[in-house]
């Protein structure tokens, strides 16, 4: 440091070329861009309160989160162990292209501090945004030294607002099926998501909806699974003696008539194995079903 004069030293500054390194991607050079990293690591001592009316009282980060500024890495363009250090006013981290530079007290590092769990890097702030992006806890890290969780991630706004946009139209629909649909198409479904029946209709709907509401994506895609049909039925067949799994042992048969149906192995729960053996196409479980659908 001492050996080098100020021109050198500036030479090795905002070199014109940087934006040709290959340790970022072309993602990011962009100068005019603002990214934004979030802390993703849960604090136990930092969870949310509510108060009344339902505003969080507290942070779920700490106030200061500081990363190392320097370390060893594996660069993700090359899989090669690299040492790099963040210094203010130099471009790269890479300790090998740094030529000779020395630091020379603490103030010469670029601080890397997330405030409240957030860190904004301005596009231009080369040598921050490419450390963000080798730490071993980096969630996007390629290849990383150590097996770490990862403590922090880059936010893309955009995909974002779309996934919330997207989860908000398959709740929408979720709560839409649930409202709308008849009493003879929610029974089934109510019934297999664990749902007492021995209410009110109103009060099996309001269930029902909240059940779409707290999984909808589980909601859209179950509602309309045909072996709900098949597992109500066979309950109402149960419950009204219509048929039985206890007359013979390990036995399904019809009740009044002892006549066999299929076997049913012990603890086995009898809809659900039925309906898997019409889905199966068992040509004397099809039959039994198709007897049911018409009582």
């Amino acid at each position: 440091m001492e050996n080098q004069t100020e021109e050198q030293l500036k030479s090795k500054r905002g070199n014109p070329n940087f934006g040709k390194k290959v340790e970022l991607g072309q993602d990011f050079l962009d100068l005019e861009k603002t990214y934004h990293f979030v802390l993703t690591k849960t604090w136990e001592g930092y969870k949310p309160v509510d108060k009344e009316g339902g505003f969080m009282s507290s942070s779920p980060y700490p106030p200061i989160f500081a990363l190392p500024n320097e370390g060893i890495t594996i660069d993700d363009a090359t899989g090669k162990n690299r040492r790099w250090r963040c210094l203010r006013g130099i471009d790269t981290i890479w300790v090998d292209e740094q030529e000779g530079v020395e630091p020379q007290s603490f103030e010469d590092y670029e601080d890397i501090i997330f405030s409240t769990g957030h860190l904004t890097v301005k596009g231009y702030e080369r040598n921050k945004l490419a450390a963000l992006l080798a730490h071993d806890t980096y969630e996007g890290k390629k290849y990383k030294k150590a097996n770490i969780k990862a403590e922090y991630r880059l936010i893309d706004r955009d995909a974002d607002t779309k996934r919330a946009l997207d989860s908000l139209d398959v709740e929408y629909e979720a709560l839409k099926k649930a409202k709308e649909c008849s009493d003879d198409e929610m029974l089934p479904f109510a019934y297999v998501l664990g749902i007492n029946l021995n209410q009110s209709l109103n009060t099996v709907r309001k269930d029902f909806i909240m059940r779409a509401k707290s999984n909808p994506s589980y909601f859209s895609k179950h509602f309309v699974d045909p072996k709900n049909n098949i597992i109500f039925k066979v309950k109402e067949a149960l419950d009204n003696d219509i048929i039985s799994s206890s007359v013979l042992e390990n036995k399904l048969v019809w009740t009044e008539s002892r006549k066999f149906i299929t076997d049913v192995p012990k603890g086995s729960d009898v809809p659900q194995m039925v309906a898997k053996l019409v889905l199966q196409g068992d040509k004397d479980v099809v039959a039994a079903y198709e007897q049911l659908k018409k009582m």
